[in-house]
């Protein structure tokens, strides 16, 4: 009888697998062509004082995000908060998720270096389900760890655990940014690299909205800039790929109305919205309750102990 439910177990787990590489297979899009990921040198030159930034805020948003990236590498070596995020995901809009994010390593050592990041991700709502319907409760990234795969935890599951492709399909299906490009500073230099590149082509139309609390990144107070754009943009999956070129692609997830909230304290890009040209939501992120980590987090923050420590408390 023993021998008959192992049997039958290794059977269910194998078409387990076999449904998931299957879907997969079904899913799988061409990969986007590989290209230099942006870097940023930060500048040598002292800090703008505080009414300097605002300055920048009104008047050049990119010497503002500048100023945010320089000083995110002087004071920063990683962050942890809680990210509340929706967003239309190969044109299906999700339900509202609320995240505890940790983010290590975002910073490369040196600028043009790789960086090695860590992120660990746990859901307290808005749980997203497998492709069998399972809930995942946290993911677990960890560069050069893990054969480079992102863990998934899935408690309940006939499988807890298990592994993806951080840049497969089932990663693409499941968010409009890849984990590794994870937390504050990559989206800092996302949205830098963007803007830059339209100012330097005299394509930058933007608008300072003011200064203001945010309630939903906790109340913090941000200068908000709102940029236009001349025909709808489509970000990359990661940094490190080429944007969407496909008229189709461009169409259905390009947004054409961007809006930034910069911590007037911190100088930390906390709040994102994207809109298409009628209105529609392409996606929002607010961080709140954020907490800049100067130093290496607790040991077995970035492992799968330290994952499922985590998604268990309340």
């Amino acid at each position: 009888m023993g021998r008959r439910v192992v049997v039958l177990a290794g059977a269910v787990v194998s078409l387990v697998g076999i449904g998931i590489a299957g879907y997969t297979l079904l899913w799988t899009d061409l990969t986007p062509a590989h290209v230099e990921a942006p870097s940023f040198t930060p500048s040598a030159a002292p800090l703008p004082q505080t009414d300097e930034f605002a300055e920048l805020a009104k008047t050049d948003p990119v010497a503002m995000f500048e100023a945010c990236l320089t000083r995110y590498v002087k004071e920063a070596k990683g962050f942890r908060a809680t990210l509340e995020k929706r967003e239309r995901v190969q044109g299906k809009l999700h339900d509202r998720e609320v995240i505890r994010v940790a983010v290590w390593g975002d910073v490369p050592a040196r600028p043009g270096d790789q960086p090695r990041v860590r992120v660990r991700m746990v859901w307290d709502q808005g749980f997203q389900k497998d492709a069998l319907g399972n809930e995942v409760r946290g993911t677990l990234y960890a560069e050069g760890e893990n054969n480079n795969q992102v863990l998934t935890l899935r408690p309940g599951a006939l499988v807890e655990k298990w592994s993806l492709d951080p840049k497969g399909s089932l990663a693409r299906g499941a968010s409009r940014y890849c984990v590794t490009d994870s937390g504050i500073y990559r989206g800092m230099l996302r949205t830098y690299t963007a803007w830059k590149k339209r100012k330097e082509k005299g394509e930058l139309r933007t608008e300072y909205l003011g200064k203001e609390p945010v309630e939903k990144t906790g109340g913090r107070v941000c200068h908000i800039v709102r940029r236009t754009c001349a025909r709808p943009e489509a970000d990359s999956f990661a940094l490190d790929e080429e944007r969407p070129t496909d008229p189709r692609v461009v169409e259905r997830d390009g947004a054409t109305e961007i809006t930034v909230m910069i911590d007037a304290e911190r100088w930390l890009h906390i709040g994102t919205v994207l809109k298409k040209a009628n209105g529609d939501l392409i996606g929002e992120y607010y961080f709140r309750d954020v907490e800049i980590a100067p130093e290496e987090f607790p040991a077995g923050t970035f492992t799968l102990a330290g994952l499922k420590a985590a998604v268990t408390q309340k």
